[in-house]
């Protein structure tokens, strides 16, 4: 098999043992890699309803086939378990090299069963695979998690080639939103994965790997990569804005469409965002790019920030980051980027906590939440508490303590739910769908909460790729969420490429990677037929799991509070045109619109007629 090295790496904390099993060519053709043939054991292994954090679940972490191959944006692999933050199935996207270098070691995956006696960590090198003592690890942060291991190797060339994924104190003390650190700021940030790692007394996976990876078709796939590249290098966004700005290039066009979420969703246009947009990180605190293995978008990158109270060192946040601030109603970067740094070195994703935040602040400002509760006077634009609450949630110091068990909780807790604006208990990202209409049905019906990645319509509503549709219509949108959907988790999520690559090659030119990589006899739509299978599995997990179709809903405040600015002042949701979405795409999945489940017909259409008898009667 090409791109595929046919090794699965199976763990056992409770007794240090480990196993090498094969992973077999109808199975890596059928679930393709990373997320789809994780999701299959996962699947198959554990039961859906037990607690997450029990040893019970598992921890896996799952390359693509193009994972290391020099595939373009061919960084990437997933963590997927159970999720204690929203009780479904789990999955992560990370990049940057640990992925890569597990591949090198000679693994497609690895998985982590039981729970260590006591505080571990697990060594790789090849084909040596040791469990080691991480008593001394416990605690610390996570670059003085890479600093002690990289310490520990005695083969200084080994050490400085070593890639390390770790848990930070937030995933040692459980918080449901922290997660797993690689390469010391690449983050598999959502569902609380991070919290799975630290529920098994494992704090990290150090890997190094001296072998390659076998190539089915090596001149077509140089060809392919050719191809690629080039396209790459047509697209200002991926030649240009990106390597430039990184992916917070789109805050001020978002917000100048109304798309960008400010203070916990009230307001959609904001001047002051320009002060914490990509710009902005760029002149005054970017020390340069840095990229991803065999990515040219060079997205990242080393910052400094140099006036108090926020001073310090840490990397260029993500779009997904940026809009956190906007939320919080916070327009200093300084304050961005020190809140950026803090979760990265204490591993909490971003995203959750930064909601988690601004859903406080708004029970503070309505008076619902005491100030001493909190312990301050809680406010919008109050970076100060940004960070400080920061710190609290990953040590469960005072009210970080209730913050930590997810912002639904918290706000639940105060008697208004509804404030925490999320999907199956994750919270929401940053896109408001007053003025993004496809983006509603889609992450309605994402499998792992409010989720931007699968199905990202903006780039067809906002940016015009692969082409230009109106974001406050709804035809054709069901569809759209399906295609996209299908397509990323087939191709993209499933073979190892970084969604951001979307924005300069296309989908085919991706497939034809996979494919040379490979050498499987499928086509494009095969690949997607594989995505539409890893979607309609992971679906069965959250039914079993007690997550049901009527929690395939987004906020109230959509549909009842209109825009208050913008350039769609007065605009809300209507009910009835999301329930048109939802409704046309449950039928266009061959889902039932009474039950939520996939139909009988659609099972064995995939291929999983193995999973027919979990089908309510």
């Amino acid at each position: 098999m090409g791109g595929w090295l046919g090794k699965i790496l199976r763990v056992d904390l409770n007794s240090g043992d480990f196993d090498v099993e094969d992973l077999g060519p109808d199975f890596a053709r059928k679930y393709i890699g990373a997320q789809g043939t994780a999701s299959k054991i996962l699947m198959d292994e554990i039961d859906p309803t037990i607690d997450a954090l029990s040893p019970e679940n598992k921890l896996i972490f799952s390359t693509g086939p193009c994972t290391g191959t020099g595939t373009v944006c061919g960084s990437r692999a997933v963590w997927v378990a159970k999720s204690p933050l929203t009780g479904g199935i789990a999955f992560s996207n990370t990049g940057a090299y640990f992925p890569s270098e597990v591949k090198f070691a000679g693994y497609d995956m690895i998985i982590v069963e039981g729970k260590a006696e006591e505080p571990a960590y697990l060594w790789i090198h090849n084909n040596e695979v040791e469990l080691r003592s991480a008593r001394e690890l416990w605690g610390k942060t996570v670059s003085e998690t890479e600093q002690f291991i990289r310490a520990e190797i005695k083969n200084d060339l080994v050490a400085q080639d070593t890639r390390i994924a770790c848990i930070g104190p937030a995933g040692e003390n459980l918080v449901r939103m922290s997660a797993i650190m690689n390469d010391l700021n690449r983050a598999a940030g959502r569902c609380g994965i991070g919290a799975v790692m630290g529920s098994k007394n494992l704090k990290a996976i150090a890997v190094r790997g001296t072998g390659g990876i076998p190539i089915a078709k090596p001149q077509e796939f140089q060809a392919a990569v050719a191809k690629a590249l080039a396209e790459v290098k047509a697209s200002p966004v991926a030649s240009q804005a990106f390597p430039m700005l990184g992916s917070s290039s789109l805050i001020n066009l978002y917000n100048a469409v109304g798309v960008l979420p400010h203070k916990n969703f009230r307001a959609m246009n904001v001047e002051g965002a320009a002060k914490i947009s990509g710009e902005a990180i760029a002149e005054g605190f970017l020390v340069r790019n840095r990229g991803c293995y065999a990515c040219p978008l060079a997205c990242g990158g080393p910052c400094r920030v140099t006036n108090a109270p926020f001073a310090g060192k840490g990397d260029r946040p993500e779009y997904e980051t940026n809009w956190i601030a906007a939320s919080c109603g916070i327009y200093d970067p300084a304050a961005l980027l020190k809140f950026n740094a803090l979760c990265n070195e204490l591993g909490l994703d971003t995203i959750d906590t930064g909601s988690t935040i601004a859903c406080a602040m708004e029970l503070a400002e309505k008076g619902y939440l005491p100030e001493k509760d909190v312990g301050l006077a809680l406010k919008f634009g109050d970076g100060e508490a940004l960070v400080n609450l920061t710190k609290q949630i990953a040590y469960r110091q005072g009210f970080g303590d209730l913050m930590a068990e997810g912002g639904y909780t918290m706000a639940e807790k105060y008697g208004h739910p509804e404030l925490f604006i999320h999907v199956k208990k994750m919270a929401w990202t940053g896109y408001d769908v007053r003025n993004v209409k496809g983006m509603a049905v889609n992450m309605a019906t994402s499998v792992r909460g409010a989720c931007h990645n699968r199905g990202y319509t903006p780039a067809a509503e906002i940016l015009g790729m692969p082409v230009k549709l109106d974001p406050l219509t709804i035809e054709g949108k069901a569809d759209l969420v399906k295609t996209l959907q299908d397509e990323i988790a087939g191709i993209m999520d499933a073979g190892g490429i970084c969604l951001f690559s979307i924005t300069g090659q296309s989908p085919p030119t991706m497939f034809e990677q996979l494919e040379t990589v490979t050498g499987l006899e499928i086509t494009f739509q095969d690949a997607a037929k594989a995505g539409e299978r890893i979607w309609n599995l992971q679906r069965l997990f959250n039914l079993r799991a007690g997550i049901t179709k009527e929690q395939d809903a987004i906020p109230k405040r959509f549909f009842e509070e209109p825009a208050t600015d913008g350039p769609n002042k007065g605009r809300a949701l209507d009910p009835q045109e999301f329930e048109t979405m939802l409704k046309e795409y449950y039928a266009l999945r061959g889902w039932s619109s009474a039950t939520g489940y996939p139909t009988k017909e659609k099972l064995l259409e995939l291929g999983l007629e193995e999973y027919v008898s979990l089908l309510p009667n």
